[in-house]
């Protein structure tokens, strides 16, 4: 057990911190482009904004759901990377279908990839409001 929430925990700060590190870089960029951009940029660059901002958190959520599942074949749980990658993802996004299972071994490592997910949507979604709220100004004003 105590295996378990080692390995959990380590994998869950891992993740955590790529999250943090793709928001870190990805933040100022977006940032300061908003204000360079302000009201001449357009709707068009403003929607390019947004879906950019969008694309990062779905890059940083990717390649943890990947770090899962490369540590649920690593460990053996599963005899394919597609099965693992599959359990990751609805372990990750708190969905879990029931159709896969991991085994008593497991089972509470497994439960790391749902909590590693519920923290790290919250950091996204943090980061997208801030995004839209930096560009809700911009959006308002006339030209």
């Amino acid at each position: 057990m105590w295996a378990q929430i080692a390995l959990g925990t380590g994998l869950l700060c891992l993740c955590a911190g790529l999250q943090i590190w793709i928001v870190a870089r990805t933040a100022p960029r977006l940032l300061g482009a908003i204000a360079r951009i302000g009201v001449r940029g357009g709707p068009l660059r403003l929607f390019g904004l947004i879906c950019a901002a969008f694309g990062a958190m779905v890059m940083a959520h990717t390649l943890q759901i990947w770090l899962w599942a490369a540590s649920f074949r690593q460990l053996g749980a599963f005899e394919t990377l597609p099965e693992a990658f599959y359990f990751a993802v609805v372990s990750y996004t708190t969905l879990g279908y029931g159709d896969i299972t991991l085994g008593e071994g497991l089972r509470i490592y497994g439960a790391f990839a749902a909590i590693t997910g519920l923290l790290t949507f919250g950091v996204s979604t943090a980061f997208l409001l801030a995004v839209l709220t930096r560009l809700h100004p911009v959006l308002g004003e006339e030209p």
